[in-house]
């Protein structure tokens, strides 16, 4: 999950309108809902996923692959391939191939620890700090009638006025509240929050220009 009980209470999350045992859910229906948005998912995740083999050197993944476990053409195992899982990778994640990959349906299986993380400076996968954030807002406007403090930790302050930040390579600027289109430019609205709206459109992998598998 993107966020859990003890995020939420340092930012403020009170007892009162968010009790212990809503906490788990809420942070799961969060996480839900960015990975439906998105396209793509925020944290390791160990998986496999099969898709075809396009008659290139290069094959693009639908997801980040941040390490690869095993990788089978037409279901016999390879080695013969080079895995593009550099930070700057992450909107184009692709593996290489000295011998092109066979062409097929569903004839690539790869099997590993898949998301789309920012690496600490230890080695630790986690999740954006934005997507932290976007999460925590979405708890904020969907798990209690009353925002109170949660809203108010959570920066209301800072609706009206233009923030700009650059993070892991991502630069964003947040318009202000009055305006209802991304900063991207595609005029989404997901939740009816601006900066909610914003950190999704900006993860999206529709705005890297990705075809999803």
């Amino acid at each position: 999950m993107y966020c859990g009980p003890d995020d939420l209470r340092a930012a403020g999350f009170n007892e009162d309108q968010f009790p212990n045992e809503r906490l788990p859910a809420l942070c799961e229906q969060a996480t839900q809902y960015i990975d439906m948005v998105t396209g793509r998912w925020f944290e390791p995740r160990e998986t496999t996923i099969r898709i075809d083999g396009n008659g290139g050197r290069v094959l693009p993944l639908p997801h980040f692959l941040i390490e690869a476990e095993s990788v089978k053409r037409n279901g016999v195992p390879t080695a013969d391939y080079v895995l593009y899982n550099r930070m700057e990778d992450r909107d184009y994640p692709k593996l290489y191939a000295e011998r092109s990959w066979p062409q097929g349906a569903l004839n690539v299986e790869i099997s590993g620890l898949w998301g789309y993380v920012d690496i600490t400076g230890d080695g630790a996968y986690v999740t954006p700090p934005m997507i932290k954030r976007a999460a925590m807002k979405l708890i904020a406007l969907n798990g209690s009638e009353e925002l109170g403090n949660a809203e108010a930790t959570l920066s209301a302050s800072e609706r009206g006025r233009v923030i700009k930040e650059t993070t892991d390579g991502h630069s964003y600027e947040m318009k202000n509240a009055a305006s209802v289109a991304s900063s991207s430019g595609s005029g989404v609205s997901y939740t009816g929050d601006l900066e909610i709206d914003q950190i999704l459109d900006l993860y999206t992998a529709r705005s890297m220009g990705l075809g999803l598998i």
